[in-house]
């Protein structure tokens, strides 16, 4: 998904990019226990990456749950020069969306999946619901040779074992759950259909879960980037406005009309989309 991004930077400005796939999404770094996937470990798996391709310091982007990640690492790290978050608000941000007394309703709905996600065995319940939904289209492994072509439901765990490791380092919160009848008296009728399927959660996290581990103030350069027609993360809801305030150096803000793949959502958009982060790197 970045390869368009990549090239567009290199045309641009000269600049050389690195993209992979983290553990979890590559056949020969995806650990069986889920205490793998802790998001400490994650960070470090991002700064070891650079080191080996020789960089001391870089420019970050990050898309999705690589975003939420990266935050963490901008935060905490002083090799990281900018940073560019795609479709991610700061996580402190989204994760009082999600839960507390200033959540927002309609982004606690869209995240009724974090539950989902984060249950045992959660790639291969309910007749491997969210491996035939979303692993067979989005982390087959057959690009890198025939012998690692068998991708099955304990395989695409790994990448589902992202959201755990988020929440058990305390970085990012859990939405409370809501009933079948009450998503869809909001009209939130495909929240709902999940719901129906999975059923409600523990009663450990029913309530939702709260972040115990802030993020806090981000020091570098910073570009957001929100696709308005993202449905699942509501980044042009008026909460995802209050990132700005979480980041002390130059702030770049851009909502372009797409949906939540910002790298390839076409057209005039994703020359903005494109165009925007070459500036947050070049003036960084």
């Amino acid at each position: 998904m970045y390869i368009p991004l990549m090239k567009y930077l290199k045309e641009q400005g000269g600049f050389t990019s690195f993209a992979c796939n983290q553990r979890g999404y590559s056949p020969t770094a995806s650990p069986e226990n889920v205490e793998e996937y802790d998001y400490n470990i994650l960070k470090a798996d991002v700064l070891d990456i650079a080191a080996e391709l020789g960089y001391e310091q870089f420019h970050l982007v990050a898309h999705d749950h690589g975003a939420v990640l990266g935050w963490t690492v901008a935060q905490e790290s002083d090799r990281v020069v900018s940073f560019t978050s795609l479709s991610i608000p700061h996580p402190d941000v989204f994760s009082d969306a999600l839960y507390g007394p200033n959540a927002d309703r309609s982004q606690q709905m869209a995240s009724q999946y974090f539950d989902m996600f984060t249950r045992d065995n959660s790639a291969s319940i309910k007749g491997n619901f969210w491996y035939m939904s979303l692993g067979l289209t989005s982390g087959r492994w057959k690009e890198y040779d025939d012998k690692y072509s068998d991708y099955g439901p304990s395989d695409f765990q790994k990448a589902l074992w992202w959201y755990n490791g988020a929440q058990s380092a305390g970085k990012m919160a859990g939405p409370p759950a809501f009933t079948v009848t009450e998503l869809t008296m909001e009209g939130q009728y495909s929240v709902a259909f999940l719901r129906g399927v999975f059923g409600m959660p523990d009663e450990e996290v029913v309530d939702g879960i709260e972040q115990t581990n802030k993020v806090g103030m981000i020091d570098v350069p910073t570009l957001f980037v929100c696709g308005k027609n993202d449905p699942a993360i509501l980044c042009d809801n008026e909460y995802s406005y209050n990132t700005e305030n979480y980041v002390s150096k130059d702030y770049l803000h851009l909502v372009v009309d797409c949906e939540h793949d910002l790298t390839s959502c076409g057209g005039d958009e994703q020359e903005k989309v494109n165009r925007m982060v070459w500036q947050r790197i070049r003036t960084a």
